[in-house]
């Protein structure tokens, strides 16, 4: 899905210099983000802390917006080459083994990055579609769909398919946000043997 022309780079960088300076802008963009949320994330303040002038920031970057969806557009890379890594590490495991790893993973990351998954959860609604998160959703969907018709014969005999998946990443996904922005006082191993105890007892019944 295109976005409009406000939330998208006012230009690619093609050569190095340009690709090292928004890559300086992202970075200090990051920082500030973390630091001040984003309210208080303005374009002199990311300019400033990449050393640029607010100028070149604007030759790549129209809005503070643009930078804040391309800093979240890395950070979903981010999390999809760490969460790829862990599906292809653990795909020969038990399927509960591999569950419960994957989930690790995906606490551990949210909590390295709590301060922009904040702003996905607080702003994103606003700003319109993300597009890479939700293409690492729908990748994460096709690998438990493998794993649930590959172990069917584990499974209760009247799991939906269907209905289990949207059911379990809804859910999944709405706790792990929950636990690492909410920050009860569940230590994370505890949390994350919950959660995969939870999946197993759903789809075994």
């Amino acid at each position: 899905m295109a976005r409009p022309p406000g939330l998208s780079p006012r230009r690619i960088p093609r050569q190095d210099r340009s690709k090292q300076t928004v890559e300086r802008i992202l970075e200090a963009a990051t920082r500030v983000l973390s630091e001040r949320g984003y309210d208080g994330a303005s374009t002199n303040r990311i300019a400033k802390a990449a050393g640029i002038s607010n100028g070149s920031l604007y030759q790549y970057f129209p809005n503070k917006d643009a930078i804040v969806i391309a800093v979240l557009d890395r950070f979903a890379d981010h999390l999809a080459d760490r969460l790829g890594a862990e599906i292809e590490a653990t795909m020969r495991l038990p399927w509960q083994v591999a569950g419960r790893a994957l989930l690790d993973a995906q606490i551990r990351l949210f909590e390295e990055n709590a301060d922009l998954l904040r702003i996905i959860v607080e702003q994103i609604p606003r700003l319109g579609p993300f597009d890479k998160l939700a293409a690492l959703q729908r990748r994460l969907t096709d690998l438990v769909r493998v794993y649930l018709l590959v172990n069917r014969a584990e499974f209760r005999d009247d799991l939906d398919i269907d209905a289990t998946l949207w059911i379990l990443a809804e859910t999944v996904g709405m706790l792990s946000i929950k636990y690492v922005l909410d920050r009860p006082p569940i230590p994370h191993d505890r949390m994350v043997d919950e959660l995969a105890e939870l999946v197993v007892r759903y789809i075994r019944g």
